[in-house]
């Protein structure tokens, strides 16, 4: 057995390196020759292939992100809702004030409750009271407010990466709103960088992602919105514990993507993580038989991934 898996490993391999050499010496516009390009496309692949890698050996669960700290919920948009230990750590009296704030009818109201909390000396309660401030003005449709405020958590020092998640989320939420595809990118990346365990920001992530590949731009970068996509697809059921995602997910993968190659392959994906396996193959034969386009190299490799998956069990 162990021969065996060496020598699927050295296939992979050899076929990785194969892959990069095409990549390399595609015929690509003249703007997209610069080194930068080539560089930003060979990470591009070596996490594309890993991925895959990842997915023969070890299957979905290779997906499910590793999660720091106890307590952990399913959702929940606050890192307070996420890790209730967390806010078990902070004085009753203030948890009164911000009880009092949540109860409030009148957003004017809860925002002066919150006020003397912005000024508080323990940095945990200013920044849960910067962010609920930008939540109250994110509701009321005041972008700018809800923005200045949500800079205003993140400036705060003191509190833990895993915590201080919850600003970028905002931050990209915002940026979400606006339309600003790229910006909500970076800042919902960001988020799920300091906390995997954010489910509430891998869904606007992935929503993010479906729009821009909707309108690709760059081989790498096609590829690599492809594979945080397919990523994000194995990660969302395991945060919320319901295996039943992976078709809700994919349903509505394919409903948007049309004939998109990447938004049908993790379409694919997730009705064969459901275990519907017919569904699944008509996918990906629609993937592999060339159903839409993606920019050069990109396109190449979802449609070889999609017959090297129909090739399989």
């Amino acid at each position: 057995m162990a021969s065996t898996g060496n020598t699927a490993g050295h296939w992979l391999a050899l076929g990785g390196l194969g892959v990069l050499l095409v990549l390399l010496l595609w015929p690509w516009p003249l703007e997209h020759r610069s080194r930068g390009e080539a560089a930003v496309t060979a990470e591009a692949l070596a996490r594309w292939e890993q991925l895959w890698q990842s997915l023969e050996t070890e299957g979905v669960e290779s997906l499910a992100p590793e999660v720091a700290g106890s307590g952990l919920q399913p959702a929940g948009d606050t890192a307070f809702m996420r890790y209730r230990d967390f806010w078990r750590q902070v004085e009753p009296a203030a948890l009164e004030r911000f009880q009092r704030a949540a109860l409030a009818n009148n957003p004017q109201t809860k925002l002066q409750l919150l006020e003397s909390l912005q000024r508080d000396p323990d940095p945990r309660l200013r920044y849960r009271a910067w962010l609920e401030r930008a939540r109250i003005e994110l509701r009321a449709r005041n972008l700018e407010a809800a923005e200045t405020a949500a800079r205003r958590a993140l400036a705060v020092e003191g509190i833990e990466p895993l915590f201080q998640a919850d600003a970028p989320f905002i931050l990209g939420y915002i940026a979400l709103e606006r339309g600003e595809l790229e910006r909500a990118d970076q800042w919902l990346e960001a988020a799920i960088q300091q906390d995997p365990g954010f489910w509430d920001a891998r869904q606007s992530h992935l929503l993010v992602l479906v729009r821009l590949l909707e309108r690709p731009r760059g081989a790498g970068v096609c590829l690599d919105r492809t594979r945080r996509l397919i990523e994000h697809l194995g990660a969302l059921p395991a945060l919320a514990g319901s295996r039943s995602q992976f078709r809700d997910i994919a349903d509505r993968l394919r409903t948007v993507g049309g004939d998109n190659p990447a938004l049908l392959l993790a379409a694919a994906l997730g009705r064969r993580w459901a275990g519907d396996q017919a569904s699944a193959r008509e996918w990906l034969t629609a993937v592999r038989e060339g159903a839409g386009r993606l920019p050069g190299a990109c396109g190449e490799l979802v449609r070889a991934r999609a017959a090297h998956l129909l090739e399989g069990p």
